[in-house]
């Protein structure tokens, strides 16, 4: 049976199913979040006798055996790493740490993809990184395999490897990857192996940026997008994909940083604990001071794109210092993550100047405006979502303001419980197969459409 056949025998079987179960929602995006979905995610810091820090994440799923397994790597990393720590300065730019981190998404039903992580930093500078992931049935507790998503078919497992192979020598374009190394992992043996993580709209395998850059260690990610991949998987791997028809979508966006307060770093934790994912717009003349943040932000699977060189009024620049910027911003960027910005959003919403002066960016504004950068109480910035949540919508924040990680925190968890799943601007756009053109501007995306909200 030819894929396209595959597929929709399989979809109308799947449909079936729900309908007679009674669990196929009234109106796409119903769900509220699953009981298995559920997670609470907490970490604990301590300081050593050299003044290192070792901070820790644990996980309480729904599932025992399985926050069992995922909390016991974080800790046995915490314990091997954390006694080889440099002795620290102070507790600011000289510090050094380890941080042994959790994040987790989830998808359909009742899967769960975790991915832990063991950074180890000195004066800001990351120095190592060790990583793990799993994926897990969060009802049974059965771990998930690359080999549960795909079938035997040789074409898919090709394509898999021909997108691995061309992302992966994408990064550091100024570098070789080393290739004997590039083709091992493109092997098919490798790929049924591979580390990936499930998420609202994206399958993404994970690989350390060492193995193939020596003296990079960041991770670098292969993602594939489920509207591309799901004709291709398996019947389960369909149904735990499927989660356009369980919920609605939206995208949280922070603008403005890396911030030289805590608050990037708070709001990086609130999404640590709740399990998002959001994309990060950040100034470029701050990437190098704050290449750290940046990092981090990528690293922990969050899109980082572009908020111009600096927070300027565009309307005083010339066009050609406005089509200089991208050269910068991304000089800047590869640096720091191996890889350029895909999209810009433009300090103020003054993306007029820039679409006349063709600066060849695509231009990501927002719907719904949180108005936190008034500095406002969190009650306030909910009352704004509240009102105003609509699927399809791009959620404007800044993580450089104090009350913004806790109203994080909140919007995130208001959205589970209305049947929402956050999503990166990327995958907002890649659910309905639009595909971000130069010059051209978007507000949202809500079944194709991406205007601007007239209500």
């Amino acid at each position: 049976m030819r894929r396209t056949e595959r597929f929709l025998s399989v979809l109308a079987c799947v449909l079936s199913v729900l309908l007679l179960a009674g669990c196929l929602p009234a109106a796409a995006g119903a769900e509220t979040i699953q009981e298995c979905h559920r997670v609470t995610n907490t970490a604990s810091e301590t300081k050593q006798e050299n003044g290192s820090r070792v901070k820790v994440w644990q996980v309480d799923t729904a599932h025992p055996t399985v926050s069992e397994e995922v909390n016991g790597i974080a800790a046995e990393w915490a314990e091997e790493l954390g006694p080889n720590l440099e002795q620290a300065q102070n507790n600011g730019k000289k510090n050094s740490r380890l941080d042994a981190e959790i994040r987790y998404s989830r998808t359909g039903l009742h899967w769960m993809s975790f991915l832990i992580q063991a950074r180890t930093t000195y004066h800001q500078e990351l120095k190592a990184q060790r990583f793990t992931t799993r994926t897990y049935d969060m009802e049974t507790g059965e771990r998930i395999l690359m080999t549960d998503l795909f079938d035997d078919d040789e074409e898919t497992w090709q394509m898999l490897s021909d997108r691995v192979r061309q992302t992966l020598t994408d990064y550091w374009p100024e570098e070789e990857p080393d290739a004997e190394k590039l083709d091992k992992l493109c092997s098919r043996s490798a790929l049924e192996e591979a580390e990936f993580t499930l998420h609202g709209m994206s399958l993404v395998l994970h690989y350390p940026a060492e193995n193939l850059y020596p003296g990079h260690y960041t991770m670098m990610e292969v993602p594939f997008y489920y509207p591309e991949i799901r004709p291709l998987m398996t019947e389960n791997a369909m149904m735990e994909t499927d989660n356009l028809t369980y919920y609605k979508t939206c995208a949280l966006t922070f603008d403005d940083g890396p911030s030289a307060s805590k608050n990037t770093s708070l709001v990086l934790d609130a999404l640590m604990e709740t399990g998002a994912r959001a994309t990060f717009f950040v100034i470029g003349n701050r990437i190098k001071d704050y290449r750290w943040f940046v990092q981090r932000e990528h690293d922990e699977g969050h899109a980082v794109a572009s908020h111009n060189w600096h927070h300027g009024n565009v309307n005083k620049s010339t066009p050609a210092a406005l089509r200089a910027m991208p050269k910068k911003v991304n000089a800047s960027m590869i640096k720091a993550i191996g890889i350029p910005v895909r999209y810009d959003r433009v300090p103020g919403g003054l993306y007029p100047k820039m679409v006349k002066s063709k600066v060849g960016w695509s231009y990501i504004q927002w719907s719904l405006d949180t108005y936190d950068w008034r500095g406002g109480k969190t009650a306030e910035v909910m009352q704004k979502v509240r009102k105003k949540l609509h699927d399809g919508d791009i959620i404007l924040c800044h993580d450089t303001k104090d009350n913004t990680p806790e109203s994080a925190r909140q919007i995130i968890r208001y959205l589970e419980e209305q049947g929402y799943m956050p999503l990166t601007v990327d995958e907002l756009f890649a659910k309905d197969g639009v595909e971000l053109q130069p010059d051209t501007v978007y507000f949202r995306c809500d079944q194709g459409e991406t205007s601007i909200r007239k209500d």
